[in-house]
């Protein structure tokens, strides 16, 4: 094995172990980061859920407490007036306040009147009996310790779940004595579950506790629920499985009105967060090998230039001089080192040879024995030091994807230098009115832009700005067109959404963005017609009360099927100081 070779296997050993090591920790502290998002994000999603399923219980409560604080229920009670059931309690009422049960019990505990309306076949029946059981003098449900006391919550009737509000009947200006209760339940059948995932956007499943209502799979997670201890927020306690590599579930527990578990909500979420962490992982990996290789190469290159080359050529020097055995010869010497003084030593060794034949053959000896233990240098090595940045997920971002139609075809009668100077100027008439709105620019490719309101740092009027930097887009695309003569116009996508932000790499970064959102707006970039400007309805929603739209219709979208897309046309008149377009043209 020569010299090169073992510079080659020292250099090399070491820095594989050193990127074994950087690979291994870092893959660990992006996992695990990745893994801490994709369950915060989970638990966000249970919690909407939750929210809504709130916001359904205060719409009811608020619904019974006008019904039982009115001086009409509280005479019907007694009087028991059929003009009251023949005004208010019709199926289109029922229909429109999305109601199931109404009763109406006294304070002895008796259905004064109680029916129960089936959706589905538009017809009234009398009160469950599972219901009426409950409604009994001694029952916690018609308990109100003082007249602002009601009950709400789940319970099961029938083995269907319900929500049920209980409140006290008063007077209208809400002073008693309470002469009953009133009740109101609506089922949270198969289409209210399916109207609930509508809502949310999310995959929902919601099993009751009883008896055989649950799949064996179901079971431990509904055991390991039970046995959590309570959150420090005060919240319901949540689970998070991972269901397969693509595919993950989140279970909450929702109590009934007593307080104890009643049902099992399982909502299901793609995989997104974990498959963006596992591609940057494989980056991770794949830049560490590449700067690897190149370090390596280097470090080489400059060892064979600065020692090994120097260490061959004087070795060949005093070999040749060895064989001659002509003594007046010299070795050249170059630099100021440890090498150049090695060479001025043998030198004046040769000076010293010559000077005597006695003692030539002695010091060729000392000379030979002195070339034999020549060993190399020690070789130093530098680490490297590699920022990793944690990914941010941002719930409200506008991205703009914008491509300049017909400058492809402009490369066929403009000179190179001509072509890339107008993009130049096109693109730094863009970026000053980006700086203006202050919108992030993420990057251009070829004659495309893309930029998005946002992030890093949120702002509520991110919508609004892209829209402001839309107009001004194509603005500048026009006088650009005027001035040069070109045929130049502007293709412009707008989306709103969700997306996940960060820094990747270890050479040259860039702050990217990935996600559905920006996707769906690259598609609406390129589906989108020139000179127009095409936005999806999460964005239209965002923008109609301060921009004139005209409506395009339900288009193909690759990926995402039919979507409703619009052209945004301007401002409104009304909107017409808009703040956002103060000093938004390019000079």
């Amino acid at each position: 094995m020569n010299l090169r070779q073992k510079t080659l296997l020292l250099t090399t050993l070491p820095l594989l172990g050193l990127l074994v090591i950087l690979y291994g920790s870092f893959s660990a502290i992006l996992q695990r980061s990745y893994g801490r998002l994709e369950q915060q994000d989970a638990q966000k999603n249970l919690q909407r859920v939750d929210e809504v399923l709130a916001g359904d219980l205060i719409q009811m409560q608020s619904l019974t407490e006008d019904w039982a604080a009115w001086n009409d229920t509280y005479a019907f009670i007694e009087d028991r007036n059929t003009d009251y059931i023949a005004s208010n309690l019709t199926k289109y009422g029922f229909e429109s306040l999305q109601l199931n049960v109404v009763a109406y019990v006294n304070r002895q505990g008796r259905i004064v009147y109680g029916t129960s309306y089936d959706f589905k076949s538009q017809s009234f029946s009398p009160v469950p009996p599972d219901l009426a059981q409950r409604l009994t003098p001694d029952s916690p449900l018609m308990q109100f310790p003082n007249l602002a006391t009601h009950h709400q919550g789940l319970i099961t009737v029938n083995g269907q779940l319900m929500l049920i509000v209980v409140e006290p009947i008063l007077r209208s200006d809400a002073t008693g004595p309470a002469k009953g209760a009133l009740v109101m339940g609506r089922y949270r059948s198969a289409e209210v579950v399916e109207s609930l995932a509508l809502r949310t956007r999310l995959d929902i499943d919601l099993y009751p506790l009883i008896q055989g209502a649950l799949s064996p799979e179901l079971e431990p997670i509904l055991a390991d629920l039970k046995t959590q201890p309570p959150r420090a927020s005060g919240g319901p306690q949540t689970l998070v499985h991972p269901q397969a590599a693509d595919r993950l579930a989140g279970y909450t527990l929702w109590s009934d009105v007593y307080g104890q578990p009643q049902a099992l909500l399982e909502v299901n979420l793609p995989r997104d967060i974990y498959r963006q962490g596992q591609i940057s992982r494989h980056y991770l990996g794949w830049s560490l090998v590449g700067t690897c290789l190149v370090f390596t190469g280097g470090m080489l290159l400059l060892l064979d230039r600065v020692i090994l080359r120097r260490l061959v050529e004087l070795s060949q020097a005093v070999q040749q001089i060895g064989r001659s055995n002509d003594l007046t010869q010299r070795v050249q010497v170059q630099g100021n080192d440890e090498l150049s003084d090695l060479g001025d030593r043998i030198n004046t060794m040769l000076g010293e040879l010559q000077i005597s034949n006695e003692q030539l053959a002695e010091e060729q000896h000392k000379a030979e024995q002195l070339l034999l233990n020549i060993l190399p240098a020690s070789i130093a090595g530098e680490l490297m030091q590699t920022q990793v940045a944690i990914p941010q997920n941002f719930d409200e971002v506008t991205i703009l994807f914008a491509d300049i139609v017909g400058f492809t075809s402009l490369s066929h009668h403009l000179s190179p230098i001509k072509l890339v100077d107008m993009l130049n100027q096109i693109f730094s008439a863009f970026d000053s009115l980006a700086e203006q709105l202050d919108l992030e620019k993420i990057k251009t490719i070829g004659d495309a832009y893309m930029v998005a309101a946002g992030l890093p740092t949120p702002r509520q009027d991110h919508a609004e700005a892209i829209a402001e930097m839309a107009l001004a887009m194509q603005q500048v695309t026009a006088s650009f067109q005027s001035v040069s003569g070109e045929p130049l116009q502007i293709r412009i996508g707008i989306n709103t959404g969700v997306v996940v932000a960060g820094v990747i790499g270890t050479k040259k970064f860039i702050y990217d963005l990935w996600g559905d959102a920006v996707n769906v707006a690259s598609r609406m970039e390129s589906s989108s017609d020139p000179g127009q400007i095409q936005v999806t309805a999460a964005t239209y929603h965002r923008l109609k009360d301060k921009y004139w739209f005209e409506e395009r219709g339900s288009i193909a979208v690759k990926g995402r099927g039919q979507m409703e897309t619009y052209w945004l046309r301007g401002h409104r008149p009304e909107a017409l100081f808009c703040p956002l377009r103060a000093g938004s043209t390019a000079s």
